[in-house]
């Protein structure tokens, strides 16, 4: 009973964090988000001194998300035709979404309302929720501007072929290896979560994902491929599979496993050291979380390493911090996984898996709650006072 109690309590701080966090990173607006115009950024349309006229979609296209949330965009138009289009502040990871300014945006100067809405823009790979955000806000800006009234709802579009893809891989790591006890189809789940959930499709657990649902709610267009990887992470623990999404599905361990496999010989690390580094691993867990929880350092999350599946779009910084992690996978079990992942680290302390394994419930438990206690000063000091 005392465990199942940890594992509720700590699941409900995590929640609660999150959460808090989500609010306080919606409530601070990036740099480019700056209000012009006298407040210009919350209307819908306005002209400016030079004679544009000035459609923004913030309030038209609120429900359509891209990975980090809403996209509002800038539509300036002249003789009835766009002049230009500018994305204004938004959470998406910088290095993708720069891909979708430079190739998507431009693509409708020119045109007229109804032609805009009759081209055809493809989605930047790599990059694919996000351009479909920016596509979806523009053609809401777009029904505005012709004098049609903007839907009600988000635009929903069946998933495609790497959703669909992902989710079959996601229900294959959570269901059948609990039939399945065969190192073969270990190997095959390693191969599947790498190939499809990794470089595939990039599918994957992270804080980011984590933040954009608890400020924006589920949105089965965007995240319905994630939907399977969350039940892993934070349902099948309550019945006894603790671990079983970073063990069975995470697809940058998977690959880290997979290397490992590779060169037989270990480095057997002292377990003081091991004991270390998993101090060191929440330690950096924990000081992002309190920086996050004070409304700065939301960039950090980009600088996970699972944005490396999509290297091609992925910041430098990442890449060569993946790689030196994949490295270090030839010569020691899962080192990301082991030492570093904030996201594993949440996932574990979900679970009530927080500091050393061998700490007295009462030790643990009382981290949980001041944990807990932490956020809510943060919440009420940020939204109350």
């Amino acid at each position: 009973m005392k465990k199942k109690l940890l594992h509720l309590a700590a699941f409900t701080a995590v929640l609660l964090a999150i959460t808090v966090i989500a609010l306080n990173r919606e409530g601070r607006l990036p740099e480019t988000a700056a209000v012009e115009n006298d407040g210009a950024e919350r209307r819908t349309e306005w002209l400016t001194e030079d004679g544009f006229r000035v459609i923004s979609t913030e309030e038209l296209a609120k429900d359509i998300l891209g990975f980090g949330g809403n996209i509002p965009l800038h539509i300036y138009m002249k003789d009835g035709r766009v002049a230009r289009v500018e994305a204004r502040g938004n959470y998406e990871t910088p290095p993708f979404f720069a891909q979708v300014e430079e190739r998507i945006l431009s693509a409708w100067n020119g045109l007229t309302a109804d032609e805009a809405l009759e081209k055809e823009v493809e989605a930047v790979s790599g990059a694919t929720i996000s351009s479909r955000a920016v596509i979806g806000s523009f053609r809401r800006g777009m029904e505005y501007a012709r004098g049609a009234a903007a839907p009600a709802s988000g635009e929903s579009a069946a998933p495609d072929v790497r959703s669909l893809a992902a989710i079959a891989a996601a229900l294959c790591g959570i269901f059948l290896p609990l039939f399945i006890k065969s190192p073969r189809y270990r190997l095959f789940q390693l191969l599947a979560n790498t190939a499809v959930l990794g470089f595939w499709s990039g599918t994957f657990i992270s804080l980011s994902l984590l933040m954009n649902i608890a400020a924006n709610g589920l949105r089965a267009r965007n995240l319905a491929a994630a939907l399977p990887l969350l039940f892993a992470a934070f349902v099948m623990p309550f019945f006894g599979k603790k671990g079983h999404y970073c063990s069975w599905i995470c697809p940058f361990g998977s690959l880290q496993e997979l290397l490992g496999k590779l060169i037989p010989y270990k480095v057997k690390l002292p377990a003081c050291a091991v004991r270390w580094l998993e101090y060191f691993r929440e330690a950096v867990w924990l000081a992002m979380m309190l920086l996050m929880w004070l409304g700065t350092g939301f960039e950090l999350m980009d600088y996970e390493l699972f944005s490396s599946f999509l290297f091609l779009r992925a910041a430098p910084a990442v890449l060569i911090l993946a790689a030196l992690f994949l490295a270090l996978s030839l010569v020691t079990p899962r080192p990301y996984c082991r030492f570093l992942c904030p996201t594993g680290t949440l996932i574990r302390f979900a679970q009530g898996d927080c500091g050393a394994a061998a700490a007295p419930d009462a030790l643990r438990f009382s981290l949980i709650a001041s944990f807990a206690a932490a956020a809510l000063w943060v919440a009420a000091n940020t939204f109350i006072f």
